[in-house]
């Protein structure tokens, strides 16, 4: 029994489950305080409009000193905290950076809620990836004793904190193999599901069963011609190499500026986030009520171009902040305005009706396709998300023509430009210390 006991398969699975359940109980915290942060900061601007003239005030300080906070804890906790996250344990299962201390933790946790609470639009799974890989850390390193092991349930926990964000175990999974290790082992596989499944049935249990979508179910018969969703990934490739160079264009002015201090860059960004949701509450934050509005097919043309424009612009600025927050939610809400526009404009000039729903979802795994090169992962979430199983063929051409374009534009993985630049910065940072340059925050 002793014997069985220390097997390598055994010690996988305990240390995975484990951090399994813990990423599940702590993930499904940090949606609940998620959607109660939410809700306030709507409540909040309601009632700030009771001041026309300088209500406006209150969410640009809010927003302010929302992100300001969130920077801070950064700053002084867990430098290693900062944005998405997903590229810093990417590099952790390669072995280019060591794994980060427990401290990211709770900086991803509160950093994250008075990011996004203020209204920066930002991800949730960026910290639950990042909050899982540290739990999968913490519980490797008492019960795995092969370091390539410990990696292993590493990228496990993370992946069950991206099923935990989205309520999604099989879009969880899938982006274990397919983006954060490129790889697919026996104990992989192992790790991977066990880590999932305590995960999401833990995150159910506190919030209940439900799709992060809903959205009308329909025949498979009724989605028959695939050609507008091939046009639609073609042209978000197209948009989604456009909307990475537009992340990394501005974090490269960030950096020209670092000798300005990044907690005064985080609040600037967050008092403008902070006017823009004075004037349209719904369009900053993480954006699931605005996806699901577009679900509901309840905007107009033009609503959508707006939508789909100040969003675009939106994300990237909000991601340098470099506050705790991800990208995979804003990519989830404009792929889902880009689709709805393409059906409308479509629909306004074509004889053929398209249906802007279906091209909604469709233009939600595509989008994602584009920017992070993952095509199974943003397949698989987009039906785990919305239940629309009957889009399969259609989100497999979009995702196909996606990832063409992308290649034909040479345009990178968003994830593969975040880990060169974060590598990068980790040389120079060091250069500095051993020099003995102070390095600026």
């Amino acid at each position: 029994m002793k014997t069985l006991l220390n097997t390598r398969v055994i010690r996988i699975a305990t240390a995975s489950i484990l951090g399994g359940i813990l990423i599940g109980v702590v993930g499904g915290a940090f949606r609940y305080c998620l959607i109660l942060s939410d809700n306030l900061r709507s409540q909040m601007i309601l009632w700030a409009h009771s001041w026309p003239h300088v209500g406006w005030l209150l969410p640009v300080a809010v927003g302010a000193m929302g992100a300001w906070l969130a920077r801070i804890l950064v700053v002084r906790f867990a430098p290693t905290a900062e944005g998405s996250g997903v590229q810093r344990v990417e590099a952790m299962f390669s072995g280019e950076v060591p794994p980060a201390t427990m401290a990211v933790v709770p900086v991803k946790f509160f950093g994250g809620l008075l990011a996004m609470g203020s209204g920066l639009a930002l991800g949730r799974e960026g910290p639950t990836v990042q909050m899982g890989a540290s739990f999968g850390v913490l519980m490797s390193r008492f019960l795995v004793k092969d370091p390539e092991d410990r990696r292993v349930v590493d990228a496990a926990s993370a992946g069950a904190g991206l099923a935990v964000a989205f309520n999604a175990p099989i879009g969880g999974s899938i982006f274990v193999f397919e983006e954060l290790t490129s790889s697919f082992t026996p104990w992989l596989l192992v790790s991977t599901l066990g880590a999932a499944t305590v995960a999401v049935w833990l995150m159910r249990v506190l919030l209940g069963n439900t799709l992060s979508f809903s959205v009308v179910q329909v025949s498979p018969t009724e989605i028959w011609n695939k050609w507008p969703f091939v046009a639609l990934g073609a042209l978000l490739g197209a948009t989604g190499a456009l909307y990475n160079a537009a992340i990394m264009a501005l974090l490269h002015v960030a950096d020209q500026l670092s000798r300005f201090s990044s907690l005064y860059r985080a609040a600037l960004i967050g008092g403008v986030v902070g006017l823009i949701g004075w004037f349209v509450p719904a369009m900053v934050g993480g954006g699931d009520t605005l996806t699901q509005s577009i679900l509901s097919n309840q905007f107009t043309l033009t609503s959508l171009l707006i939508i789909f424009g100040v969003r675009f612009l939106l994300g990237p600025w909000s991601y340098v902040a470099g506050a705790p927050g991800g990208l995979f939610a804003p990519l989830i809400l404009l792929g889902a305005s880009s689709g709805a526009l393409f059906a409308g404009i479509v629909n306004h000039f074509a004889t053929v009706h398209v249906d802007p729903v279906a091209c909604a979802i469709v233009g939600m795994g595509a989008l994602f396709t584009a920017s992070v090169r993952a095509p199974l992962t943003g397949i698989v979430l987009a039906v785990e998300m919305t239940g629309r199983a009957d889009l399969t063929l259609g989100l497999l051409g979009a995702c196909l023509m996606a990832m063409l374009v992308t290649m034909l534009l040479q345009s990178e993985p968003i994830y593969e430009s975040l880990k060169r630049r974060m590598l990068s910065q980790t040389t120079v940072s060091r250069q500095k210390v051993d020099v003995g340059v102070k390095v600026p925050s």
